[in-house]
């Protein structure tokens, strides 16, 4: 399926299932790992984008981790997120667009898949293909009954922000649109098409999916519903490996300040063979699994 790509992307889990009453106990095990050295700690959690209101507190274990955090890092200064996203869309306008990349039966297709969704007809023409897939993506999550705005990261970068903790991004909102951007036109027109591959199926059932290895710790699950929308070798590159082996030395920055740290990051970047808890791996640290 292509829907798990429009998770990916869109950066949308809804997590309708998550919240815990007083009565349950909390046996949620999102992806969370540990990299310890002498004094410092570096604690990696996978976040997922949008969370209600209900679902929180997060587990124990993550709130403890963030008590004892000095610093926490994040993909993205999310105040300056807002400005930024204008760039993005700015940026995705200035090429070849889909009005001019699309055959006729492929534009027919995209014509078809976004109709259902209240959009009108040539909303996207003057996009470029990646951010028509992109939005599009967004759109498909929200069908499914993701709400933007209150996600895993939001909601720590927050609280962080509140209590005067040292916050630091990993990258800017250009590097995350370069990704994008700087595909091969013909790599951005698969990538559209394969994000609308499944554009008469109900996303709901794969999002419950997607929430279910989440917060039950199934990493190998949550590796293969990611795997199964990244069919093109350029995409998974770029929007995985190359951030991911950035972000290793970031990581290690953090663990050299001898202080505990916080990196909260989408989920899909620290499972799976060239994930960063792998790269760390390979590199000779030893990761554990909490």
């Amino acid at each position: 399926m292509r829907l798990a790509l429009a998770a990916f992307l869109a950066l949308t889990l809804a997590l309708p299932a998550l919240a815990q009453s007083d009565e349950e106990p909390d046996d949620r095990r999102p992806p969370m790992f540990v990299l310890e050295d002498g004094d410092s700690r570096v604690v990696l959690l996978g976040s997922v984008h949008f969370l209600p209101a209900d679902a929180l507190p997060l587990p124990a274990h993550v709130e403890a981790a963030y008590d004892a955090a000095d610093v926490v890092a994040f993909e993205l200064d999310l105040d300056l997120a807002q400005a930024g996203a204008q760039g993005m869309m700015v940026a995705g306008m200035d090429e070849e667009t889909v009005a001019e990349a699309l055959t006729a039966e492929q534009k027919a297709a995209f014509d078809d898949a976004v109709a259902p969704l209240g959009v009108p007809a040539g909303a996207f023409d003057a996009f470029e293909p990646w951010l028509a897939g992109l939005t599009y993506s967004a759109l498909m999550a929200q069908r499914a009954g993701a709400t933007p705005g209150g996600g895993v990261d939001a909601h720590l970068f927050a609280r962080a922000k509140a209590d005067d903790k040292e916050r630091v991004p990993f990258e800017t909102i250009a590097l995350q649109t370069a990704a994008f951007d700087d595909l091969p036109t013909d790599v951005q027109v698969a990538f559209l098409m394969d994000s609308i591959e499944d554009a008469d199926t109900d996303p709901s059932e794969m999002f419950d999916d997607m929430v279910d290895a989440w917060s039950t710790g199934d990493d190998e699950a949550l590796v293969t519903l990611i795997n199964e929308g990244m069919t093109q070798p350029e995409v998974f590159e770029a929007l995985l490996v190359t951030r991911n082996r950035a972000w290793v030395p970031q990581v290690l920055s953090l663990l050299a300040r001898d202080h505990d740290a916080l990196v909260v990051v989408g989920a899909g970047h620290l499972v799976g063979p060239q994930s960063v808890v792998e790269m760390l791996r390979e590199d000779g640290y030893t990761v554990e699994r909490m």
